[in-house]
C-alpha cells in the first residue's frame, strides 16, 4: 500500500483590513509670522517611517507634514504654517509572524486646523490605513492510494495559488521641469504609483509604470494653482523562481514622497516606494472525497487541509456622485481631491465606498475657501470578486446657490479569493470485517427516489463496475432512481 502524498509550499494572505485613526498635535505660530485671522485650508503629507510585523500584529509608524494656509488678522498675503503630526498604528492579526511580509498605505482622510487663539493652533488628522499581509505555509494532500481493490471517490482540483510573495524598497530620484511654474512655492504634493507592466523573465521581475504627481502651488498675488506631472520608472527585480510568462503582479505603495519646487520651476522628487511582488502557480490536485475496500474495513488517519484560491484580480473603474454644500456660492473649483477610507460590496451590483474628499474652491469674492467631508458613495458594481486596490479621483462643479456636484472615479481591482478543502491521509489500516451476506453472492435491492451507485456499492461491500455489468447499466452512470437492482456482493 502506499499513499501518494503532494507537498505544498504557498503564501496565504492573513491581512486585508482598512482601518482609521485620529492623530492631533497643537503648535505655536512662530515669531516671524503674523497672527491668525482665518484659517483657509489644510493639507497633510504621510511618511512611513516604519512598519515591523510581529506575533499576531502590525507595527506602523511614521509622520504627517501638514500644511496650514491662513490669512493674517491684519491683512497681506496668505501665510502658511507647518504642523508635524506623528503617528503610531497597532493592527491586530492572529497568525502574523515577525517573518511575513506585509505592505502598508497611509492615507489622509482630512485635516481639521483650529485657531486656539491668534497665535496657537490645533490640528487634528484623520488617517486611514490600508494593510496587507502575506504569511509562508505548507501542506500536505493525498492524491491517490495504492492498494489493491480499493475503490476511491475523487475529483481534479483547480487552484491557483500564491507561490512567492516578495517586498523590494524602490527609490524614484527625478528633476522635472515644470511649464510657468517660475516663482511658484509648493503648497502641498501627493504621489501615486501607476503600474503598466509586470512580467517574469529569466528570474528577474520587469515592472514598469509611473509616479504621478498631483501638486498645489501658490503664486505671488497668493493665487493657487495646480501643478500635474509624472515620471517613468523601470524596476529589475531579483526572483529567481519567476520564469517566462509567469503569473505576476506587484503592489507598489509610496512611503514617502520629498518634493521641491526651485524658483526657476524645477521640481525636484525622492520617491521611497515598496513594491510588493505576488508570484501565481495555476496546480491541478486530485481531492479525495471518499473510499473503501469492499468486504474490508478501512481505518484513516485524515486531515482536511484548507487552501486559499487566489486566481489574478480583475481590473474595474466605476463612478459615484453626491452634492456637497457649502458655506458660499463657488466661483470656480480650484482642485478636488478623494481618498479611499473603506469599500464593501452591499448588493450583486452595487459598492458602497466612504471617500474622504476635499475641494479648494474661489467664492464670488474670490476669497479661497475649501470643504472637507467623509462622503459615503454608491457606485455600480458587476464584478465576481471583492474590491481591492482602489484609488479615487475627483472633479467637482458648482450646484445651485451654495454647492458643489461632487463626481468620484474608482480604480481598482476585483479579487476572487475561496477557500478549497483537501484530504490528507497520515495512516491507513485494513481491518477484517465480519460478513453480513452468509456467503450470498448476488442480491436484489430496491431503490426508491434517487442514489448515487458509489453509496449503493459501498454500503452493499462491491463496486460501482460491478452494479452496472449485473443491470446492463451504462459505463457513464452515476445515479439510479426507482429501480430494481441486482447486487454482486463480493464479501
Amino acid at each position: 500500500m502506499e499513499l501518494n502524498q503532494t507537498s505544498i509550499c504557498y503564501y496565504e494572505k492573513k491581512l486585508a483590513h482598512i482601518s482609521a485613526a485620529t492623530e492631533s498635535a497643537d503648535s505655536i505660530v512662530p515669531d516671524t509670522f503674523p497672527d491668525i485671522g482665518r484659517i483657509v485650508c489644510a493639507y497633510g503629507t504621510a511618511a512611513i517611517k516604519d512598519q515591523t510585523p510581529q506575533n499576531d500584529r502590525l507595527l506602523v509608524s511614521g509622520t504627517v507634514q501638514t500644511t496650514i494656509l491662513y490669512e493674517p488678522e491684519n491683512g497681506g498675503k496668505l501665510r502658511r504654517l507647518s504642523v508635524p503630526v506623528t503617528f503610531a498604528h497597532i493592527e491586530e492579526c492572529e497568525g502574523l509572524t515577525a517573518e511575513s511580509i506585509c505592505s502598508t498605505v497611509c492615507r489622509i482622510a482630512a485635516v481639521d486646523a483650529e485657531a486656539m487663539n491668534s497665535r496657537k493652533v490645533s490640528v487634528s488628522v484623520q488617517l486611514c490605513f490600508l494593510t496587507e499581509g502575506y504569511c509562508k505555509a505548507e501542506c500536505d494532500v493525498t492524491e491517490s492510494v495504492e492498494l489493491d481493490g480499493i475503490e476511491c471517490l475523487s475529483h481534479l482540483q483547480n487552484i491557483t495559488l500564491l507561490e512567492q510573495v516578495r517586498s523590494y524598497p524602490v527609490t524614484i530620484l527625478d528633476d522635472i521641469q515644470l511649464a510657468d511654474a517660475a516663482e511658484l512655492s509648493l503648497l502641498h504634493s501627493d504621489c501615486t504609483m501607476q503600474v503598466s507592466e509586470c512580467r517574469a523573465m529569466h528570474g528577474r521581475i520587469i515592472v514598469k509604470g509611473e509616479a504621478v504627481l498631483h501638486c498645489l502651488a501658490m503664486q505671488e498675488d497668493d493665487a493657487v494653482r495646480v501643478l500635474n506631472s509624472s515620471t517613468p520608472f523601470t524596476q529589475i527585480l531579483e526572483l529567481s523562481e519567476a520564469e517566462e510568462d509567469a503569473l505576476t503582479a506587484v503592489r507598489m505603495t509610496v512611503s514617502e514622497a520629498d518634493c521641491r519646487l526651485e524658483s526657476d520651476g524645477m521640481l525636484s522628487c525622492t520617491i521611497s516606494a515598496q513594491a510588493m511582488v505576488l508570484l501565481r502557480q495555476e496546480r491541478r490536485l486530485r481531492c479525495i472525497e471518499d473510499m473503501y475496500l469492499p468486504g474490508k474495513e478501512l481505518a484513516a488517519q485524515a486531515e482536511h487541509p484548507v487552501l486559499q484560491n487566489m486566481p489574478s484580480a480583475q481590473p474595474f473603474t466605476s463612478e459615484g456622485s453626491e452634492t456637497l454644500q457649502t458655506a458660499q456660492h463657488v466661483s470656480h473649483v480650484i482642485a478636488a481631491q478623494a481618498v479611499c477610507c473603506g469599500a464593501k460590496r452591499v448588493s450583486e451590483s452595487e459598492l458602497q465606498v466612504k471617500a474622504g474628499v476635499r475641494v479648494l474652491y474661489l467664492s464670488d469674492e474670490q476669497q479661497l475657501c475649501a470643504v472637507q467631508r467623509i462622503v459615503p458613495l454608491t457606485m455600480p458594481y458587476s464584478e465576481a470578486g471583492e474590491p481591492e486596490d482602489l484609488t479615487l479621483s475627483a472633479r467637482a462643479t458648482a450646484a445651485g446657490e451654495r454647492g458643489l456636484l461632487l463626481t468620484v472615479t474608482a480604480n481598482g481591482t476585483a479579487a476572487t479569493q475561496e477557500r478549497v478543502t483537501f484530504c490528507y491521509i497520515s495512516a491507513l489500516e485494513i481491518k477484517p470485517k465480519e460478513s453480513s451476506h452468509n456467503g450470498v453472492t448476488l442480491v436484489l435491492k430496491q431503490i426508491n427516489g434517487e442514489e448515487r451507485l458509489w453509496d449503493i456499492a459501498k454500503n452493499c461491500g462491491t463496486t460501482e463496475q460491478a452494479i452496472r455489468c449485473a443491470n446492463d447499466l451504462p459505463a457513464e452512470a452515476e445515479r439510479v432512481q426507482n429501480a430494481m437492482l441486482l447486487i454482486p456482493i463480493q464479501d
